[in-house]
């Protein structure tokens, strides 16, 4: 007789002789082994799941495990698996037979893959020794097909273990991707202004957004494309500068990725420089501000910094708090065009030698109105700047300290509109 044929008939002679008590097989299953094998594989199959329960039960300390759906699935694999010892083509393990609640419940608990193999192994080794002892019960033939017999049934559990690895992780999959769709619209909510649950939401942010929020958006020139390496450097330098690991990252659908970072107290925002900031690559930094406003304000701080930064192709990126009046005026053109006819005067001119006192003047606030380092960056002696700044003293009739905010403001609204100085108003 062949192995095939002993394997048969030792399956065919499988019944249970203990007590099944109110196990039972669902119709779809006691079916298909009725229609194969007859009824005595049915009660060997109810009694066979009921032993490995009981002997799961005596491993796993868990109250809340759902014992019904597992019974289901351990009624499934064991069916499949004497099905396929019979010489049936029986379904593969797929991850369409693992119960949807079953892969919920584990992944709502989060409970690790290694309990869930070892859950499967434990029955493996309860259904192997009861087909162990049955096919040695069927003389000649049984003792011939053990090797054969520990390889299928080790073969096929690894299938479902497999299979069963596969249905967890499309659960965490889904989960997760269900989680970015709300955090996504809670952000979005929240920059909007409108109402949410500030609980709730922070509960899915994982921030207190009654605490302190420093914003930076980042992104580049259009048509551009932005390296995530690059980016997620940024981000780190960031969260680092600021001194806080509780950080919410937001990418919008205009590619520009928005940071938020939280903390307790005030926190004190980077310099652009700080974040070592490479072409193509621009930042916008916001300030600092609390609760759900904050979290609104220094998100729009730091999208039109990086707005502006990317209008004057500014090199690295440019913080709303060094650029707050050029920001709020560049937003009405005509306006914008005024002030800086006010502040500048004559400097205004597009001539030349006013450009050239313009980028004098620039280089003097870069470089925190410092003589020596504004020398060294324009070339010149200093002698020959401190003539050239009392130049543009007189053209402004007032220190250059005076009114600085203003005058920078106007030096970078005048960059911004540069290329437009012939358009109609």
């Amino acid at each position: 007789m062949s192995t095939g044929d002993s394997m048969a008939r030792v399956v065919s002679m499988l019944d249970w002789d203990g007590d099944l008590g109110p196990a039972s097989l669902p119709d779809h299953e006691a079916e298909r082994l009725r229609s194969r094998l007859g009824d005595g594989a049915i009660r060997w199959v109810a009694g066979a799941v009921e032993q490995a329960l009981a002997a799961l039960r005596g491993e796993i300390d868990d109250s809340l495990a759902p014992w019904p759906v597992i019974r289901a699935f351990a009624e499934h694999v064991l069916t499949s698996t004497v099905l396929g010892l019979a010489g049936d083509d029986t379904l593969p393990a797929d991850t369409a037979a693992i119960d949807r609640d079953l892969a919920e419940d584990i992944v709502a608990r989060e409970i690790p893959l290694s309990v869930i193999t070892r859950a499967l192994r434990t029955m493996q080794r309860e259904w192997l020794s009861l087909l162990l002892a049955a096919a040695l019960d069927v003389h000649p033939d049984g003792v011939s097909v053990i090797p054969d017999l520990a390889t299928a049934v080790t073969e096929t559990m690894d299938a479902w273990i497999g299979a069963a690895t596969d249905a967890i992780v499309e659960e965490r999959r889904r989960v997760y991707l269900a989680e970015q769709v709300r955090i996504r619209s809670a952000i979005e909510s929240l920059v909007a202004a409108e109402p949410v649950d500030v609980d709730a939401a922070t509960r899915l942010l994982r921030i207190p957004l009654s605490g302190w929020h420093l914003g930076c958006a980042i992104g580049a020139p259009p048509g551009v494309a932005l390296e995530r390496r690059a980016v997620d450097g940024i981000v780190y330098l960031f969260t680092r500068v600021v001194g806080s690991d509780r950080m919410l990252r937001y990418e919008s659908s205009a590619g520009n990725v928005h940071v938020w970072v939280t903390t307790d107290r005030p926190p004190q925002a980077p310099r652009v420089e700080d974040l070592h900031v490479t072409a193509p690559v621009l930042v916008g930094i916001g300030e600092p501000h609390q609760g759900t406003a904050g979290f609104r304000r220094t998100f729009l701080e730091a999208s039109d910094a990086l707005r502006l930064a990317a209008s004057l192709g500014d090199k690295g990126g440019v913080s709303y708090g060094d650029a707050a009046l050029a920001i709020v005026l560049s937003q009405d053109e005509e306006r914008a065009r005024w002030f800086i006819e006010h502040e500048l005067r004559e400097l205004a001119t597009d001539s030349p030698e006013m450009a050239d006192m313009r980028n004098t003047l620039r280089i003097f606030f870069d470089t925190r109105m410092r003589i020596a380092p504004a020398a060294e960056r324009l070339f010149l002696h200093r002698n020959t700047l401190i003539n050239r700044l009392e130049r543009i003293q007189a053209v402004l009739g007032h220190s250059v300290s005076e009114r600085s905010a203003e005058t920078q403001a106007a030096l970078v609204l005048d960059i911004l509109f540069a290329g437009r100085h012939d358009d109609p108003l």
